[in-house]
């Protein structure tokens, strides 16, 4: 076995199984190579280990190689975080009630909040829609999978309880549903429960389209004016790639941006580090892009994508509010991203999930997940 720093083994009860459990992925890094997915970037070393560096405010991670007959098998990718649910949900009763029976309500409420606080064990990314909790090779056996991923649950969380912080739940997340209908049947046969979630909204690429023109060919003739009154709105902004160096010089700007869209949502359960764009740009070189925004010299807006293999990922973005309606800003991001999708030759563009409506008018297509 290769030297795992902080690493140490924890046997399953099922037959030639074991977990090499560490709390850093650099202590896995040589067994993590051998057994991660080579189609799949974001359960890979270098960006989880960059994540490690720069983490959303209150997460922690704990990673599991799993071997069989002493080989690495697969890898489980897990995040810790501290949900506090007051902190989470952002309140929209700023004005005192006229009512007193609304009034007290609301205060029953917030007095239940404040003591909602939780350490979630996440079988998963919080920063991505998908399954990127596990990877067990390319098994098709369900229900072995299912008992692996259960006993590998539980081992990890006899050791975070050990370490001093008591899990009060553990969540799986983003399992297609027409994917994993046996591996659900048998998880919920160990006393999970799932429970559904907006679906990932993405675009197929169809083969043909060699340029834009060809997506908005295929289009309805109420689409294409949709597209084209959108593109003249947007005219006057200029967009730009921006280096490493000048996501760094741009980065506040950048994170104000983000959080503006993320102070927005009813529920944000975690804020990105400040410094996770650069970071990200310095891990995944030419194989993550930001894209700004300007209108004159002040940048209005950012979108950013990730080439992962044949799916091109759709990450965070961030919209100045103020510029958005006059400039169909929000609506131009998809298209264009749609564009970058058919130049990078990809098999599919993932919009993740929210916004639902907008993105499924330019030919994104719901992908059913559960959790």
């Amino acid at each position: 076995m290769p030297n795992t720093t902080l690493a140490h083994q924890v046997a399953l009860p099922l037959s030639d199984y074991n977990l090499i459990v560490a709390p850093n992925i650099h202590g896995l890094e040589a067994l993590w190579r051998q057994a991660a997915p080579a189609h799949n970037r974001l359960l890979q070393y270098e960006y989880l280990h960059m994540l490690e560096q720069f983490p959303p405010k209150g997460m922690r991670f704990q990673y599991a190689v799993l071997i069989h007959h002493n080989q690495p098998v697969g890898v489980l990718y897990y995040q810790v975080f501290r949900l506090n649910v007051e902190e989470s949900l952002q309140s929209n009763d700023k004005e005192p009630s006229k009512c007193i029976i609304t009034a007290l309500s609301n205060a029953v409420k917030k007095w239940l909040l404040k003591r909602a606080e939780f350490h979630l064990l996440i079988g998963g990314n919080l920063l991505l829609t998908g399954r990127y909790g596990v990877y067990l090779g390319e098994k098709s056996d369900q229900a072995l999978n299912a008992q692996l991923i259960h006993h590998s649950n539980e081992a990890i969380q006899q050791v975070i309880d050990q370490q001093g912080h008591k899990i009060s739940a553990q969540l799986l997340k983003d399992f297609s549903t027409h994917q994993h209908g046996t591996l659900q049947e048998k998880l919920e046969e160990q006393q999970y429960y799932a429970f559904g979630m907006q679906p990932c909204m993405y675009v197929p690429i169809r083969s043909h389209w060699d340029n834009f023109d060809d997506y908005l060919a295929d289009m309805s003739s109420k689409y294409r004016v949709r597209v084209r009154r959108a593109r003249k709105k947007g005219k006057d902004l200029e967009q730009r790639v921006l280096s490493l160096h000048e996501i760094e010089t741009q980065e506040e700007r950048l994170y104000e941006l983000y959080k503006g869209i993320a102070d927005g949502a009813g529920f944000n359960a975690f804020l990105l580090h400040p410094n996770y764009f650069s970071a990200l740009k310095r891990t995944l070189g030419d194989d993550f892009q930001l894209h700004a925004y300007y209108l004159g010299e002040k940048l209005v807006a950012f979108r950013t994508l990730i080439y992962n293999y044949d799916e091109l990922d759709a990450h965070f973005l961030g919209v100045d509010d103020a510029h958005n309606r006059d400039h169909q800003i929000y609506l131009n991001i998809l298209y264009d991203l749609v564009q970058d999708a058919i130049i990078a030759k990809a098999h599919r563009l993932d919009f993740a999930r929210t916004a639902l409506e907008i993105k499924s008018s330019v030919g994104a297509i719901p992908e059913e997940m559960i959790c």
